[in-house]
């Protein structure tokens, strides 16, 4: 009788993953096909490329693609091995299909979802919390880069109020180290919790932040840190590829600030490839007229980077796994 209604109750799993793989294909469908530059975009990547040493420089953007989501596979390995022992391709698998599912949620939290449908056992509650964890570390990064970064943009480029600057910087490196020290002491969570008195349930959850020394968060870290030198990168070829030329040095600070503000605006997946060219084009236009090689260097990133592995995580949607596995 068990055997029978799980057997029923597949069809419904499999017209989920189906639904949920067209609905992917359909969303990364109009934001690459049927977007408004998209035009733009190949005349100025075709004419890029016809010269041979930018399809070489293209091929390694395109390589480096991968070693930037294998290291993040990495990462989410190392941090879910205290609650599920998984292989590195499985991991990379959950990784891929994290992305496609991102493409339907604001800030692409969908993410966790599309990551923790691929543990057998592990209790799906404890490896989102330890997902969010995860990815904090990238934004913490992203947060010290860009801090650090912003010092130097007030003080070269911008033009607002001496004032505002000296608050601003404040902020941000304040905002900087409390991300860290949060980073490190997240186990504090549940002391917190007990104290508001909160269901136990809910303490019980955030225990699993206690199973981590700050030698492993500091591992996890380091490779948020990787990650961001690879996608930094990245852009830097990018935009030498579509004739916007800087001292690698510039180029670095208006990255480094260019990721801070897209890591704290608000977007849903359909919308973020606009506001990605804005928060480009915005901060470029102090040191360069190129704009728009500065537009096509971000769509190209936001297409090896995103639109790509998101195609790739469609075939691993498949894989997702509705049902936890006892024992």
């Amino acid at each position: 009788m068990l055997q029978s209604k799980k057997n029923k109750s597949k069809p419904w799993w499999i017209a989920l993953k189906l639904l949920i793989a067209a609905a992917a294909l359909g969303f990364i469908y109009v934001r690459v096909i049927e977007k408004e530059n998209a035009n733009d975009w190949w005349t100025g990547a075709g004419k890029s490329l016809r010269e041979a040493d930018h399809i070489g420089w293209f091929l390694l953007v395109l390589l480096l693609m991968f070693l930037n989501w294998s290291i993040e596979a990495l990462k989410w390995k190392m941090i879910m091995k205290k609650l599920e022992t998984i292989s590195f391709w499985r991991s990379l698998e959950a990784i891929f299909s994290g992305i496609t599912i991102s493409f339907f949620t604001p800030n692409r939290i969908g993410e966790y979802a599309g990551r923790v449908f691929h543990l057998e056992k592990a209790d799906r509650i404890e490896a989102t919390l330890l997902t969010v964890l995860e990815n904090f570390s990238q934004l913490i990064i992203t947060l010290v880069f860009g801090a650090l970064a912003s010092v130097v943009y007030m003080e070269l480029y911008s033009s607002i109020p001496p004032h505002l600057e000296k608050a601003i910087v404040v902020l941000l490196i304040a905002v900087a180290i409390a991300a860290l020290l949060f980073f490190f002491n997240a186990s504090l969570l549940e002391t917190v919790f007990r104290k508001l008195k909160l269901p136990d349930n809910w303490r019980n959850y955030l225990k699993v932040f206690s199973l981590y020394s700050n030698i492993d968060l500091l591992k996890v870290l380091m490779l948020a840190m990787l990650r961001y030198f690879i996608f930094s990168g990245q852009f830097y070829i990018l935009l030498w590829i579509f004739g916007v030329e800087l001292p690698y040095a510039a180029a670095m600070i208006l990255i480094a600030v260019t990721y801070l503000v897209m890591s704290v605006v608000p977007t849903f997946a359909l919308t973020e490839l606009g506001v990605r060219g804005a928060v480009a084009t915005f901060f470029f236009s102090a040191v360069t007229g190129n704009l728009p090689g500065v537009i096509n260097a971000s769509f190209s990133l936001w297409l090896i980077n995103l639109a790509a592995p998101a195609l790739l995580g469609i075939f691993f949607v498949f894989e997702f796994k509705f049902a936890r596995r006892k024992g």
